[in-house]
């Protein structure tokens, strides 16, 4: 019960709604790392896969 005590509290204070955005700013740049990260990842795969094959046919 006091989870919902203190999430009522926090959302109907000045200070909860400031909390809130910044909880939404938070996802919202969690979200686009994740995009970002998975792009850079395949991408780096691909470069270093063809780094190897160039190696092993040396």
């Amino acid at each position: 019960m006091g989870i919902l005590r203190w999430l009522y509290w926090t959302l109907r204070s000045d200070r909860g709604v400031t909390t809130t955005e910044y909880a939404l700013l938070l996802a919202l740049i969690v979200v686009m790392l994740i995009g970002t990260l998975s792009a850079l990842g395949g991408a780096l795969e691909n470069k270093l896969h063809e780094i190897i094959t160039q190696i092993e046919g040396v």
